[in-house]
């Protein structure tokens, strides 16, 4: 009897452990996709200001870029 107690306590503390190196995974996993779509949105971010100022004030291309985006999938570019 005390094989199948000592059985069970392994066998909860393996899934205890499995648990936790899941969760540690999502973690690191979620933690390198915010890291890239922080440098997504750093590169977006300073290609429309370099453009903003190609373009100048009053030429609506902030308007136009929001529609184009909004729209990107029908877009043939």
């Amino acid at each position: 009897m005390s094989e199948l107690i000592k059985a069970d306590n392994e066998y909860k503390e393996w899934i205890a452990r499995i648990s936790s190196d899941f969760r540690r995974s999502q973690i690191r996993a979620s933690m390198k996709i915010n890291d890239e779509m922080l440098r997504f949105y750093w590169k977006l971010g300073k290609d429309i200001s370099s453009m903003n100022e190609q373009f100048g004030y009053g030429t609506g291309f902030y308007k136009t870029v929001s529609d184009d985006l909004k729209c990107s999938g029908k877009l043939n570019l």
